[in-house]
C-alpha cells in the first residue's frame, strides 16, 4: 500500500493534553522540507529542540518526554522551510500545551 502524501502543512494539537509523563506531536509536510520543531516555556525560553532536519513529504509523530520539566504551560512551534523554492516558502505555527505532574 502506498503512503498518502499530505496536501498541505499541518501541526496538530499534542495528545494527550494536558499530559503527565509524555505527549505526542504530529505534523504533516506536503513536500521535502527543512523542519525545526521546538518546545518553549510560557515565558519564551527555548527548552527542547525535538526536530531539526530535512524531511521528506509525509506525516510524522514526535514524542516529548516531560521528565525534568515542572508543571505548567508550554508551547511548541514548527518552522518548516521548503529549501528548493527560490522564494523560500515557509510554514510557521505554534500551539500551547499543559503539563500536569500532580
Amino acid at each position: 500500500m502506498e503512503e498518502l502524501v499530505p496536501s498541505m502543512f499541518y501541526l496538530s494539537q499534542n495528545f494527550p493534553n494536558p499530559f503527565k509523563d509524555s505527549t505526542k506531536i504530529k505534523y504533516c509536510l506536503p513536500v521535502r522540507t527543512k523542519v525545526n520543531l521546538t518546545v518553549f516555556s510560557s515565558d519564551g525560553k527555548k527548552l527542547k529542540e525535538l526536530v531539526n532536519k530535512i524531511q521528506e513529504a509525509g506525516t510524522y509523530e514526535v514524542k516529548l518526554d516531560s521528565r525534568n520539566m515542572p508543571t505548567g504551560y508550554y508551547y511548541y512551534r514548527i518552522l518548516a522551510v521548503v529549501p528548493q523554492i527560490s522564494t523560500r516558502q515557509s510554514f510557521v505555527e505554534k500551539k500551547e500545551m499543559i503539563l500536569k505532574n500532580t
